[in-house]
């Protein structure tokens, strides 16, 4: 009986740029050590003077330092690629579920948690059914590629722009429009972001999703920027009732507690 075997798609960085990389290193080093004795006897003949440990290279014989030069460039391409390798994304985009691996740690969704796909501008973005991000990762390894494989694995792709960009805006301290806690909340945040601690940065983003904030970062200009989970959550901050506009005296309108507001969305617990 023939079976079905699972789509699987795995998104990397691209192959033939690695290659690139690795095809350059050698004749870079080449070029190197083709050049000591040249520059070392300029140097002396136009400053009268060279760096100790190149006019000790000048004196080994030319052959050798190309074949040395050639060697250590291509040594130095490998380390680099190896590098580059474990700081990218890797994404790979099964029939059941999503997995991440970045920085030796992988994170797994399964599909049917997931509503929505995007890059936002180079994150990866997995949204769930309630709009919280089930997954926000740095994947800059090509948007056409991620948008193939998510397509033909049929998940539901988005494009390469947040659809609720409109909503987004600048953190700015202070401001009215968020409470006290939050503000304390993006003020760590940034320090975390700033001393390039990721993982603390990555649990507070989790912390504001589960208070209804969601945030994303940009350049140092713009720094964090921010919305509500929904469009009505801006009423779970509202504790104090508002002041009446009614002119008569003693009246305040009556208010009410959203059922949004105070109920669990589906997939916070």
């Amino acid at each position: 009986m023939k079976t079905t075997e699972p789509v699987h798609f795995r998104v990397r960085i691209s192959s033939v740029l690695l290659g690139v990389i690795l095809a350059i290193g050698p004749p870079v080093g080449a070029a190197l050590g083709f050049l000591v004795a040249p520059v070392t006897h300029w140097l002396l003949d136009v400053i009268d003077g060279a760096p100790g440990p190149l006019r000790l290279l000048a004196l080994i014989p030319t052959p050798w330092l190309v074949g040395g030069g050639a060697v250590a460039g291509l040594l130095v391409v490998m380390l680099l690629v190896r590098q580059i390798l474990r700081e990218t994304t890797v994404v790979d985009v099964g029939a059941d579920a999503v997995t991440v691996h970045r920085d030796e740690t992988s994170t797994y969704v399964e599909r049917v948690r997931i509503a929505a796909v995007f890059v936002d501008p180079h994150d990866l973005v997995l949204v769930g059914s309630d709009e919280r991000e089930l997954l926000r990762r740095d994947a800059d390894i090509g948007s056409r590629r991620l948008a193939a494989a998510f397509q033909a694995a049929g998940y539901p792709w988005a494009g390469d722009r947040d659809p609720q960009e409109h909503r987004f805006r600048p953190w700015i301290d202070g401001t009215p429009d968020l409470p006290a806690d939050i503000h304390e909340i993006l003020r760590q945040r940034g320090r975390e972001l700033r001393d390039k601690n990721g993982d603390k940065a990555a649990d507070l983003r989790e912390r504001l999703q589960d208070l209804g904030v969601i945030v994303r970062d940009r350049t140092a200009r713009n720094g964090q920027q921010w919305r509500f989970l929904t469009d009505h959550d801006t009423t779970r901050f509202s504790k104090l009732p508002k002041r009446s506009t009614d002119p008569k005296a003693g009246k305040h309108p009556s208010t009410t507690t959203p059922r949004s507001a105070c109920s669990p969305q589906a997939g916070d617990t």
